[in-house]
């Protein structure tokens, strides 16, 4: 039961933070294959896999579990209700950070406007004194 809850929380996870645009074309790994080998070896596959791959392979590993575990459904709920929370708190996160960086190139922008103008100021003022001294 351990090793099925174990598995469930991987899968959700990777299936999650895999990418989208693996280019392997393997066979897709079923259930069985997934519940009966290591994590190690199996792991890399499961980043290779594409997002519909996933997503049958994760309904695959739930109607196994609920034959072993009938609250495995709850439980992957939960798992996929944290870890999407998780997500979206990363995010908000790397917004924050990015907004930072906006406020920060708007600052310099400013800057670099206000310097041209005063500068511009300045020479328009000394071209004056020129032409008024002529």
């Amino acid at each position: 039961m351990k090793k099925v809850l174990i598995t469930i929380a991987a899968i959700l996870a990777v299936s999650l933070l895999s990418p989208t645009f693996a280019e392997e074309t393997k066979a897709p790994l079923t259930a069985k294959e997934f519940l009966s080998k290591d994590l190690d070896s199996v792991f890399p596959i499961i980043q290779g896999l594409k997002k519909k791959d996933a997503d049958i392979l994760v309904s695959q590993i739930r109607e196994e579990a609920r034959k072993s575990w009938p609250q495995a459904d709850q439980f992957y709920f939960l798992i996929n209700h944290l870890s999407t929370i998780s997500a979206v708190e990363e995010e908000q996160t790397r917004l924050k950070g990015l907004l930072w960086v906006y406020v920060l190139a708007l600052a310099l922008f400013c800057g670099f406007v206000g310097y041209v103008l005063y500068r511009q100021r300045k020479l328009v003022r000394e071209l004056n004194e020129l032409l008024k001294n002529r």
